[in-house]
């Protein structure tokens, strides 16, 4: 029956793991291992999600990720009101986009969840040519000042286009902190939507829009025809009149290499782009401040409708609370605004300047004179516009003082002191890198350093005026 080779397998040389019992026995463990199973599974459990959840104020646990990925999904299906900011600003940010400023995503989103700044877009791209383009002309007007000299004259259009190159990259880091600036402001009208959306601002933000820049554009175009009719002596009739406009227009250019209409075409619509660009940054300024304002201006509405009354203390603190809220926000668009504020003043300010300088010379005719005046009263008012919107923040933050000085005694408390010691204490106001706060006492400082200026040109002029009729009655044709 059995081989005689079969060799009896004893007890101790079996292997029970390879055989049935053994993986019966592997199947069912003990009662003592089955509660280390347990014991060790729940605690992997707890610590693999003691990082996901918080507990909340009755002890049980709350998935953070779960709760942070339901507030995102309503966030993003949330349509924000037609007079917030995000919505009343779109068209200005569309208008910004196609003179490659500020160019961040999902400007036309239902809120500021849409918005992102994404480095390889094709807006950054667009920026990035625009840039390459400015700094090939700035290098081209170095060079030029390199082979002729440096005279005052000559250092305007360094300052256009070296300007116009610091206002493209200045707005690639707008576009960068956009998305966060928003997301605070959206915040914030969340936090004050008992008061409302102030009443029409997407139409005066279109208002406010449409003035400036068709105002640029008539100015830039006056600019053109008055260039046009200079260049007439220096052209041979016909259409060399372009090619004698675009020479004495882009004399950096054309000093170093031939003149050509496919060159001249898009220095011509560059330049005007340049233009636009010079003063959206202006409107930019503007706009925000008079959203800024207008948040202030509702709650000393409200403020106003209590003067006098006695109010619990309660409501003191949430004034105060509230106000605390647009004092930071302040603060933070300081902040993001800050660079851009310091280089308008500072173009605006040199620009006068040159206007004053060029006032001093002989007009050719009355066209040039008309362009003169029109250019003039332009730069001076848009330059007060920007102080004026500007100053309206500080100036609205100071008027719950008059208020809080009126409260009752039976109402004056801990809260209506804590408010009065900051709306007092607390400078709210935009500045440019905290160099200059703007106020409405900026406006006489920089109206007076103007008056200077021309003081001392006219003394100046009246010394060199023989010199400066006979060189400044040439047109030099290129």
């Amino acid at each position: 029956m059995f081989d005689d080779t079969t060799k009896p397998v004893y007890l101790k040389n079996r292997n029970f793991a390879e055989s049935a019992y053994g993986q019966q026995q592997q199947l069912q463990p003990s009662a003592l291992q089955l509660a280390d199973l347990t014991f060790n599974s729940k605690a992997n459990i707890e610590k693999n999600t003691s990082k996901l959840e918080i507990q909340d104020e009755l002890g049980m646990p709350v998935n953070y990720v779960r709760i942070k990925a339901l507030e995102d999904d309503i966030r993003m299906n949330l349509i924000s009101d037609k007079n917030s900011l995000h919505r009343a600003i779109t068209p200005v940010l569309i208008l910004a986009q196609i003179c490659a400023l500020l160019p961040v995503q999902g400007i036309r989103g239902k809120n500021t969840s849409y918005l992102v700044f994404n480095w390889f877009s094709w807006t950054v791209f667009y920026v990035f040519i625009v840039i390459a383009a400015s700094l090939l002309i700035l290098s081209f007007s170095l060079i030029k000042i390199y082979m002729t000299g440096l005279t005052y004259y000559s250092t305007g259009e360094i300052m256009f286009f070296g300007s116009s190159l610091v206002i493209y990259i200045l707005f690639i880091h707008l576009a960068r902190e956009w998305p966060k600036v928003m997301e605070k402001w959206e915040l914030m009208e969340r936090e004050m939507r008992q008061f409302g959306y102030p009443p029409k601002t997407a139409f005066k933000f279109k208002i406010l829009t449409s003035i400036i820049m068709v105002l640029a554009i008539i100015e830039h175009s006056a600019s053109v025809l008055t260039g046009i009719m200079k260049a007439i002596p220096c052209s041979t009739g016909g259409l060399d009149i372009f090619r004698a406009y675009f020479s004495m227009s882009f004399r950096q250019v054309f000093t170093l290499i031939n003149y050509s209409l496919v060159i001249a075409i898009p220095l011509g619509l560059f330049n005007f782009m340049l233009a636009c660009a010079w003063n959206y940054m202006d409107l930019f300024i503007i706009i925000l401040a008079c959203a800024l304002s207008d948040k202030f201006k509702q709650l000393n509405q409200k403020l106003a409708g209590v003067k006098g009354k006695i109010l619990p203390n309660t409501y003191w603190r949430k004034a105060r609370e509230t106000y605390n809220l647009l004092a930071s926000l302040t603060k933070d668009f300081d902040e993001f605004l800050s660079p851009v504020i310091l280089l308008s003043f500072a173009n605006n300010l040199y620009f006068i300047c040159l206007q004053l300088l060029n006032s001093l010379k002989p007009m050719h005719d009355v066209w040039e004179a008309i362009y003169f005046v029109f250019s003039f009263t332009y730069l001076v008012g848009r330059t007060c516009a920007v102080s004026l919107y500007a100053a309206s923040i500080n100036d609205q933050s100071k008027k719950p003082k008059a208020i809080l000085f009126s409260v009752p005694t039976e109402s004056y408390g801990v809260e209506v002191a804590r408010f009065l010691m900051q709306v007092t204490s607390d400078e709210l106001a935009l500045t440019g890198c905290n160099f200059f706060s703007v106020t409405r006492t900026l406006m006489l400082t920089v109206a007076g350093t103007i008056v200077t200026y021309e003081i001392v040109l006219i003394q100046f002029n009246s010394v060199n005026s023989e010199v400066n009729d006979k060189n400044d009655t040439i047109i030099y044709c290129p």
